[in-house]
């Protein structure tokens, strides 16, 4: 993606192979200063989800599918962005996506409606969570779940953000996690488009109407909603008796907490004549340049493997192996 003056570094794929706590610190530390100078507080990554899955279009977002190194990075990933406390200094890191969004079934996305959702062959639940363990000892300002439902994993088949099982018993209670819970963008609401309509991702509960999403998922223990702007279905609720003012005074302190402890009230603004002091910095773009070298691997064809000779034979599935055959 283009990043103009921004430092541009390997991705979270290349950090694993690298394997340098340090590294990933220092990226944090500079990326850190380049969000502050242009006024953005909060991250939404690290995603920290593990790659257990190979069809997952969404691995190169991850750390690859081993836990303990996920965990190591992870840490001092948060550690660079929100320092040892939030304060003025920090970026707030929206850690994602709670309880882990790497195994899905057939790797199908659950951003789009053919999602069948997640599966955890081996019952290994718990490996998905390691991770975020060490994300809330380097207290993560924010959670954000994921789209997917834990398939026969609660006592509900719904998506994590609908799943009270998942955000109170388990995030809340189990790992005393008091932090802002933001769900993932598009949860309530369908995105009308110029030539389609893309659905809600309300998966498990597509059969309630809007107001009754925003009810489950806030009962769920979810503070805010990514992407949505519908605060009048939650005044209809606390109108109606459905949701007390007190359940909402726990999210709005959550989220308030977080605004003061990074000082937006103090002092709001940036200072424009700041930016390209930091921006486009070449320490700063050399850093982010070795990475991406450090994280490259060379494939070598000593033993003339390439160009494969004939024509040698492709697995097709779902394919009409009319169209299948020309390949070479």
């Amino acid at each position: 993606m283009a990043a103009m003056d921004f430092s541009q570094w390997c991705e979270t794929l290349g950090f694993a192979a690298i394997d340098d706590i340090e590294l990933v610190r220092r990226f944090a530390d500079i990326v850190r200063k380049e969000y502050l100078a242009v006024g953005i507080r909060i991250s939404l990554h690290p995603q920290i989800d593990l790659a257990t899955e190979p069809r997952w279009p969404r691995i190169s977002g991850t750390f690859g599918e081993d836990a303990q190194l996920t965990a190591r990075l992870v840490q001092a990933y948060i550690e660079g962005f929100q320092g040892e406390t939030l304060g003025s200094h920090s970026v707030a890191c929206m850690t994602k996506h709670f309880p882990g969004g790497g195994p899905q079934n057939e790797g199908l996305d659950p951003h789009f409606e053919f999602q069948k959702g997640q599966i955890y062959p081996g019952n290994n639940f718990d490996y998905h969570l390691i991770p975020f363990e060490a994300a809330f000892a380097a207290k993560t300002a924010a959670i954000m779940p994921y789209y997917g439902v834990p398939t026969d994993q609660t006592d509900e088949n719904v998506a994590m953000s609908f799943n009270k099982a998942i955000i109170t018993n388990l995030l809340r209670e189990k790992y005393q996690y008091d932090g802002v819970v933001c769900t993932d963008w598009g949860l309530i609401t369908d995105s009308h488009m110029p030539e389609t309509i893309w659905p809600a991702r309300a998966w498990g509960v597509e059969h309630l109407s809007e107001v009754e999403r925003v009810e489950k998922a806030l009962n769920a223990g979810v503070d805010q909603f990514g992407g949505e702007s519908c605060s009048e279905h939650v005044v209809e609720l606390v109108k109606a008796g459905r949701l007390s003012e007190a359940r909402i005074d726990q999210s709005a302190r959550r989220l308030l907490r977080l605004k003061f402890e990074l000082g937006l009230f103090d002092d709001p603004f940036v200072n424009e004549d700041d930016v390209p002091k930091v921006l486009g910095r070449s320490e700063s773009v050399a850093a982010g340049l070795a990475s991406q070298q450090r994280a490259m691997t060379l494939l070598k064809n000593e033993g003339q493997t390439l160009p494969l000779k004939g024509q040698p034979k492709i697995f097709v599935k779902n394919i009409d192996p009319t169209v299948a055959a020309p390949i070479r």
